[in-house]
């Protein structure tokens, strides 16, 4: 029976099994004292039990716990990945997509570097970061989890209650290859914004690494203070230079757009070009349809199901080109103003003609500090790549490779290490 918890000590607390589209797991109840408690033990103990690990066997633990969770025949995927899915609401194909891209990126060579970058501080910071996941794509986890331990930081994960599993299921995986991580580690649900259940997990917390919409981040904000590391709801795009439309190029754009099934902060919403948009909208509309036979478009919910159908109509009325593609595989719009659109999801992309690729970064203004990565095709398109990056942009990658960053990343500008070090 996979749990939603894991943590160090036995706190005798009461369980019940719960389900969520069809899937059964045991469920753990948390009081105030008994989440009090255990922040407390992470604290108090987390981090001389990291202090007896040598960094090369912590790298080690990680890198073979890792490679465990890649390999789809591993026990642990075997038994992880059908509830996952599920609970995420991708596909089986989509779910193992997005595992290797984020399981990927925090191996190797960038978890190497990282583990070495952490060993040249002067300060690692003091106390356990508490880390509050959001559920929009899988295995979050171990983006703040991977830092943490490289600074040896004791961890008190906080899934989201759409997805309990990844979190606990990892931890579990990790304290089973060296035992001495127990007291340091602990992976756990409880309904987020409840200020009685976190008022002394906060107060207790070196840092709060948090991920969700703007109105959570503003609450926590106001209770964490400045522990506070918050990664608020931004939005990707691309920039297709005049004669780069190549098939690659479209190819790469359905891969950015599709991953996650859109839901993440990397996955690209909107094109803009000075090319031939009905050309490249057809190739992006044609490279959707084939990318989801490999990546078939996971649950619809059916509210954005019916605000896709609206936008459809309405650009159908406007008139613009809507691209023929079955609601489950996308849907692609040429549009005709020059003012961004968030897509709702469902793999729904809007491209924008520019007269000039150099126009981007004046229309994207009003968009400073909401905006993530860019997706450049082009040698005039990368040549903006200052100009976008003084507007907040904190990734840029050829097409395809936008949702693929590895662990050094700075997410939204913030240093993965300084964050849990320095104010911000």
């Amino acid at each position: 029976m996979l749990t939603d918890a894991s943590y160090p000590f036995d706190l005798s607390l009461k369980t019940t099994i719960r389900r969520r589209h069809g899937i059964a797991w045991q469920a753990t109840s948390w009081t105030p004292e008994a989440l009090g408690q255990l922040a407390a033990h992470l604290a108090r103990a987390g981090s001389g039990a990291l202090a007896q690990i040598p960094p090369r066997r912590l790298l080690e633990v990680w890198s073979a716990t890792v490679e465990d969770f890649l390999d789809r025949s591993s026990p642990v995927r075997e038994a992880l990945d059908a509830p996952l899915a599920a609970l995420c609401g991708l596909s089986p194909e989509g779910l193992a997509a997005g595992l290797t891209a984020i399981l990927g990126g925090v191996r190797g060579e960038p978890a190497e570097q990282l583990f070495h970058n952490a060993q040249q501080l002067p300060d690692r910071g003091s106390g356990s970061v508490v880390a509050i996941l959001a559920s929009n794509i899988p295995a979050l986890a171990l983006q703040p989890l991977l830092p943490a331990l490289a600074l040896r930081r004791p961890v008190l994960l906080k899934s989201a209650s759409d997805e309990p599993l990844f979190a606990p299921t990892f931890v579990t995986a990790l304290c089973r290859r060296e035992p001495r991580l127990r007291p340091a580690l602990a992976a756990v649900t409880w309904p987020g914004g409840e200020r009685a259940l976190e008022e002394r997990v906060l107060a207790g917390a070196g840092k709060v690494v948090a991920y969700g919409g703007g109105e959570a981040m503003r609450d926590l904000g106001e209770r964490a203070g400045g522990k506070l590391v918050a990664y608020g709801p931004k939005i990707s795009i691309a920039a297709v230079a005049a004669g780069s439309e190549a098939p690659a190029v479209a190819e790469g754009l359905a891969r950015d757009v599709a991953l996650f099934d859109q839901r993440g902060c990397l996955s690209v919403q909107a094109i803009f070009t000075d090319g031939d948009p009905v050309a490249l909208a057809r190739a992006v509309a044609g490279a959707l349809d084939r990318v989801a036979e490999l990546w078939p478009m996971g649950a619809i919910d059916p509210r954005i199901a019916a605000e896709v159908r609206q936008i459809r109509a309405e650009a159908e009325m406007r008139p613009l080109l809507v691209a023929e593609l079955p609601l489950r595989k996308g849907t692609v719009i040429v549009e005709n103003e020059l003012v961004l659109r968030p897509s709702p999801g469902l793999r729904t992309v809007r491209i924008y003609p520019l007269e000039d690729i150099g126009q981007l970064p004046e229309v994207l203004r009003p968009w400073q500090g909401r905006l993530q990565g860019v997706a450049l095709a082009g040698e005039a398109a990368r040549r903006l790549e200052p100009a976008l990056r003084a507007l907040g942009v904190s990734r840029f990658a050829p097409p395809g490779e936008l949702q693929y960053p590895d662990a050094t990343w700075h997410n939204g500008g913030i240093s993965p290490l300084g964050s849990l070090v320095h104010s911000y």
